[in-house]
C-alpha cells in the first residue's frame, strides 16, 4: 500500500497505454454528459462535505463534487491519481492517493480525514473481494455517514463488454442488498436505474460480442437522455420497476 498526495506531472497517454480499453471507455463515457448529470442528481441529496471517491479514474464523476469541503480520490492506477492531482492542483480541498480499498493499512492511513460520504461509482464490480471493500468503506465512514454505491445490474447481461472492462460480476438486487447489509450498513435506498440502457448493453455485449460501446451509439443516447430520464422518472413514480442497467444504493452507517 502506497500513498502520494503531492501533485505530479501527468500525460494522458500513460493511462491510455496502461489500460487501453478501460481508458477509452471512460473517455467515451465522459461524452455522455446528460447521463452523468442524471447520476449526480440522484446521488447529490445524500452527499455530505467530506468525501472519499473510491476509483476516481479519469474524473468523470469527480468534477461534480469538487466544491465540497474535502474530496479525496483513491485509485489503483498511479496514472489516474496523477491525473486527478494535475487537474486539481490549484484546489487545496481536492487530494488523490494511490491504494487498494481492500487493504486494511489503507483504512488506517485515511481515518484522519473523517469522511462523511464515500462514493463508489461503477467500481465495486472491478474488485474481486467486494465484501472486504464494503467492510473497509464502512469502517472509514463517520457515524451517520453515507455510502453512495452505483454498480452494473443484471447477471443475465454479463458479456464481452464486462469481460473487457475487468468486471468480476454484475449485481442482482438481493445480492447487493445482502452484501451491503453484511458490511454493517443500513440501506436507505436501493433501486434500479437506466431502463433504456438495457437493450444497448445486451446487443453489444451478448449478441455482437463487442469489447467497447460504440461512440455513435453513446452520442445518440446522450441526445435522447432527457426523454429517457423523464420517462423513467414518471414510470418509477407509479411503479417500482424491478429492472435497469444499473443499481443505485445508499447505505448509512448508524
Amino acid at each position: 500500500m502506497t500513498m502520494d498526495l503531492n501533485p505530479t506531472t501527468f500525460e494522458t497517454s500513460n493511462l491510455e497505454h496502461s489500460d487501453p480499453i478501460g481508458y477509452e471507455t471512460l473517455r467515451r463515457m465522459a461524452t455522455v454528459a446528460r447521463y452523468n448529470d442524471w447520476i449526480y442528481e440522484e446521488l447529490a441529496p445524500y452527499a455530505g462535505e467530506r468525501l472519499l471517491e473510491v476509483g476516481c479514474g479519469i474524473g468523470n464523476m469527480t468534477e461534480y463534487f469538487v466544491h465540497k469541503e474535502l474530496l479525496v480520490g483513491l485509485d489503483l492506477l498511479q496514472t489516474s491519481v496523477e491525473l486527478t492531482q494535475q487537474r486539481h492542483r490549484a484546489s487545496v480541498n481536492v487530494k488523490a492517493c494511490l491504494g487498494d480499498i481492500t487493504d486494511r493499512l489503507l483504512v488506517d492511513h485515511l481515518r484522519e480525514h473523517d469522511f462523511d460520504t464515500i462514493l463508489c461509482l461503477n467500481v465495486l464490480e472491478h474488485i474481486e473481494d467486494d465484501q472486504q471493500a464494503l467492510v473497509n468503506m464502512y469502517d472509514l465512514l463517520t457515524r451517520g455517514g453515507n455510502l453512495l454505491l452505483f454498480v452494473p445490474a443484471g447477471r443475465y447481461m454479463y458479456g464481452t463488454l464486462d469481460t473487457a472492462l475487468g468486471h468480476y460480476r454484475r449485481y442482482d438486487w438481493i445480492e447487493l442488498q445482502e452484501r451491503v447489509l453484511a458490511a454493517g450498513f443500513q440501506i436507505e435506498r436501493l433501486s434500479y436505474l437506466n431502463l433504456a440502457g438495457i437493450p444497448g448493453w445486451w446487443l453489444n455485449s451478448r449478441v455482437l460480442k463487442r469489447d467497447i460501446l460504440p461512440q455513435r451509439q453513446l452520442t445518440w443516447f446522450n441526445h435522447l437522455a432527457p426523454f429517457f430520464i423523464r420517462s423513467e422518472r414518471a414510470l418509477r413514480s407509479i411503479w417500482d420497476v424491478p429492472a435497469g442497467q444499473s443499481l443505485l444504493c445508499v447505505g448509512n452507517k448508524v
